[in-house]
């Protein structure tokens, strides 16, 4: 085990997406991602707590993080797995403000929204908002079974904007077995030109449209990535290069616990040949630019 990483020593870091450990049964474990990722079960049924998540945390050097939800299941490639509703919205967010009350100064809270309903999808977006301080709405289209620009989240991304909320989007080939063109990075472009004022940050880089990933990225001044769901020692040379020649304040490293370890992530993300402003805003900077402080 590794010894505890002296703060004074790194830029702080702060992790952008850290996934809200699952309760005993929550979900069933998606073999593809199980065989993926080669950690067993573990990344549904690990029995962690959120209090292990902070202890690591500690143990690693992590100062802060995004603390995420999204309610969902698993389902067939063509069946939609995100849970809806506004009381499935609220015991979430009501889970998650219970959280960021017990450990203050430590997260900033994030939520998944279905963009299929439309206007109740913007209204749900309000709620989580001003009833429970979340600062991110996740829009994952693999479950949610509609593409990145599709008409019916626009309410969802109207809402967002107006409230001053980020939106993360997952973009690229999903793990599940869900269809990957709803992901697509390029159809990032017309929702940044829609709402030039709304922070979007893509997850899981878009693979494989790694070019349009960094084309949005320079595009768009309110287009940014994280890293999640990428080792860093295999991300992208394009990815490394755009941040550090281009623009250092785009990239945001992130672990997506449990899916990757905490001590892994990180410990492969200070070791990237990032320098200067890159690795500041890479290992953390970038992220508190976007997301803002933990309350």
């Amino acid at each position: 085990m590794s010894e505890q990483v002296e703060a004074s020593t790194e830029p702080d870091v702060f992790d952008a997406w850290i996934n809200l450990p699952y309760l005993p049964g929550e979900v069933t474990p998606d073999p593809a991602v199980v065989a993926r990722f080669k950690r067993g079960n573990s990344a549904y049924e690990g029995g962690e707590t959120i209090a292990d998540v902070v202890a690591e945390m500690d143990r690693m050097g992590i100062a802060a993080g995004v603390l995420t939800k999204v309610p969902r299941d698993i389902t067939p490639a063509y069946v939609h797995g995100t849970k809806t509703g506004e009381k499935v919205l609220r015991e979430t967010c009501e889970r998650l403000a219970q959280i960021q009350m017990d450990h203050p100064g430590r997260f900033v809270t994030s939520v998944g929204i279905d963009p299929r309903l439309g206007y109740e999808a913007a209204k749900h977006v309000r709620i989580a908002v001003r009833e429970y301080g979340i600062k991110c709405i996740r829009i994952i289209p693999m479950f949610t079974g509609i593409a990145i620009d599709d008409k019916l989240a626009y309410p969802a991304y109207t809402a967002a904007c107006d409230e001053g909320a980020v939106v993360s989007i997952n973009v690229g080939v999903p793990g599940p077995m869900k269809p990957a063109k709803l992901q697509r990075t390029i159809l990032i472009d017309e929702v940044a030109l829609a709402f030039p004022e709304l922070k979007l940050v893509m997850s899981h880089l878009g693979d494989p449209w790694i070019s349009e990933t960094v084309a949005m990225l320079i595009k768009h001044p309110n287009v940014f990535a994280m890293t999640a769901g990428w080792a860093p020692k295999y991300v992208p040379e394009e990815i490394l290069t755009f941040a550090q020649r281009r623009n250092p304040e785009k990239l945001m490293w992130a672990s997506d616990y449990p899916i990757l370890s905490i001590e892994r992530t990180i410990t492969e993300g200070r070791a990237l040949s990032l320098t200067g402003r890159a690795r500041e805003g890479y290992l953390g900077g970038n992220a508190r630019r976007v997301f803002g402080l933990p309350s």
